[in-house]
């Protein structure tokens, strides 16, 4: 379907179903979780690990096609962490895997099937010895990182820098610059003079779950029960 013709009481049906999963079997892997934790579809979201804590306002969008996956290393006296912080926009098909510390910051936004790994995962010579060199990541506040991008271990990419599609970071992004490539280099500055719209912008209501069934109510207010089931069974162009 182009648009979404969902009646407002069954995508809020929906929504209570993803709060549910989220809050019965998602929650409880973290080891600390901010409020106004936001997934769809929960069970497309992978974890492993001990040490993973969650900021507020965090959104992970997952897809049946596309695992998202968090993962922090506690085997063979490794201990590593990965710290999230708030207001951060976590896409379907990413990737993060700690061997010692990956760290993102507030209003980092992270597209589809980025890829973070701060480890080799294995040693040159010893192919068996896991989990190899690894070297702490930092991804400093209101960083985005585009579409398909890898990021090495030992990075760190700088405050309100951009990393474009497809991109291999293997070297620290200062900040405020754009960087883009295999490996990335700079492509052009960000005007610090011009003001950067924030996530944070999102969650400035002091009711997120009254502003969000409002938002809902708003996108939806066309749609009928009988439309939606018309154009599940006879869809027409533009549905």
């Amino acid at each position: 379907m182009i648009k979404d013709r969902r009646p407002y009481f069954i995508r809020n049906l929906i929504e209570n179903y993803y709060k549910f999963w989220t809050y019965y079997f998602i929650k409880p892997q973290f080891r600390s979780v901010g409020k106004n934790l936001d997934i769809n579809k929960p069970w497309n979201l992978d974890i492993y690990g001990d040490d993973i804590f969650v900021g507020n306002n965090v959104h992970f969008r997952t897809s049946k096609n596309l695992i998202t996956q968090i993962c922090s290393w506690n085997r063979n006296d490794t201990n590593a962490r990965i710290l999230i912080g708030d207001n951060v926009l976590i896409s379907p098909g990413v990737r993060i895997l700690s061997a010692e510390e990956i760290s993102i910051g507030n209003n980092v936004m992270l597209a589809s099937n980025v890829y973070i790994s701060d480890s080799d995962w294995h040693n040159v010579y010893d192919r068996i010895k896991t989990p190899g060199k690894s070297k702490k990541i930092i991804i400093k506040e209101n960083a985005w990182i585009g579409e398909g991008s890898k990021i090495s271990k030992g990075v760190v990419i700088g405050e309100n820098s951009i990393i474009g599609l497809g991109s291999i970071v293997t070297s620290d992004v200062p900040d405020n610059k754009i960087y883009a490539g295999n490996p990335a280099k700079e492509i052009k500055s960000i005007d610090i003079d011009k003001k950067i719209r924030k996530r944070e912008d999102l969650f400035i209501s002091d009711d997120y779950d009254k502003l969000m069934k409002y938002l809902l109510k708003e996108d939806l207010k066309n749609n009928s029960f009988l439309g939606w089931i018309r154009t599940l069974v006879f869809p027409k162009r533009g549905d």
